[in-house]
């Protein structure tokens, strides 16, 4: 027995040894591994959303910005009636009203008063150095229009089918499919009846037995400039024009953030429809043949809000160029 009792004392005391610092060392070693392993593959599906939201968010603000642009330019010098038509301008006080179905003027903003320009922003909205802007017109790419029901020459009211809820100095187009009026509303329109200043007694017969209408008249400036809501980024902006050629500061409107240039070129083509000269041209060499613009050709450069790629170590901001054609609908009739 005694011997028996000597021979399981070694056994018991080889049960209750514990792990060496070796082992400790290794287990630790291998656990380590396992949670950089598992910290790295979290930070690296992190950074790929992020960069894919990112980039998802540029993608809808380019197809926004595009929408934007491409609604208006192609409307540009058009009315509700189309079509090629008599115009008179019955707008007093400013230069910039006289050729409005011209539809469009390339680089129009200036830091100073200059003739056929307009003085733009200054400031945190000035627009930025290196980018073109463009002044687009149009009497069909806002509001609904009003079927003409009578017009009284001698004294200068017109009345539509239903109340327009114009007011005093808004610039409205009317025609009839064979000539176009502008003219500012002298009141406030009061039961479907609006009364309009003619300073020049010139004003043409409008058709009221159908196929008349009355619209608002458009005038914005598209350029790019700083942001009013993302500290540090810029953005596609849009002026509101008023009748005299100017614009007030709530008639600068931000319209899509993240937009960091914008080039645009003309293409030239005469009464016929055949274009001039072999490709687009900037504002500079289209001056004074405006009427003849047919199509524009667009580059909106945008930019991601975020650091949303990787370059070696270091998060950065993503980049596209955007190209946009879009043609002139008056232009191509």
């Amino acid at each position: 027995m005694r011997s028996f009792a000597r021979s399981r004392v070694p056994t018991a005391r080889r049960w209750q040894q514990g792990v060496s610092i070796v082992e400790v060392m290794v287990a630790l070693t291998l656990g380590l591994v396992a949670v950089a392993g598992a910290a790295a593959v979290y930070l690296a599906n992190r950074q790929s959303f992020a960069t894919v939201e990112s980039i998802a968010r540029l993608e809808e603000n380019a197809r926004f910005a595009m929408d934007l642009l491409s609604r208006e330019i192609r409307e540009a010098g058009n009315s509700v009636c189309g079509g090629a038509m008599i115009s008179t301008n019955l707008v007093s006080a400013s230069p910039n009203w006289a050729s409005w179905d011209t539809g469009l003027l390339g680089d129009v903003l200036v830091s100073t008063a200059s003739a056929g320009k307009i003085v733009g922003p200054a400031g945190a909205t000035a627009q930025l150095a290196g980018t073109n802007s463009l002044l687009v017109w149009s009497g069909s790419v806002k509001g609904t229009s009003f079927q003409i029901t009578g017009h009284n020459l001698a004294a200068k009211t017109i009345t539509t089918s239903d109340n327009t809820g114009y007011n005093a100095n808004d610039v409205i187009v009317a025609c009839d499919g064979s000539q176009l009026l502008t003219f500012e509303v002298a009141n406030n329109a009061v039961n479907k009846t609006l009364t309009y200043s003619d300073p020049s007694a010139k004003s043409p017969q409008l058709s009221a037995t159908g196929g008349a209408y009355l619209t608002p008249l458009t005038s914005h400036i598209w350029y790019v400039g700083g942001s009013t809501t993302q500290t540090g980024a810029t953005s596609l902006r849009r002026l509101t024009i008023k009748k005299d050629g100017t614009w007030g500061g709530a008639d600068n409107d931000e319209m899509v953030t993240g937009v960091t240039g914008l080039q645009i070129r003309y293409l030239l083509a005469d009464t016929a429809g055949v274009p001039i000269g072999a490709d687009y041209q900037d504002a500079a060499t289209v001056a004074g043949q405006w009427a003849l613009v047919s199509a524009v050709r667009l580059t909106l450069t945008m930019q991601t809000l975020d650091n949303a790629g990787s370059t070696g170590s270091a998060s950065t901001v993503i980049t596209h160029d955007v190209p946009l054609t879009v043609s002139i609908k008056v232009r191509m009739q």
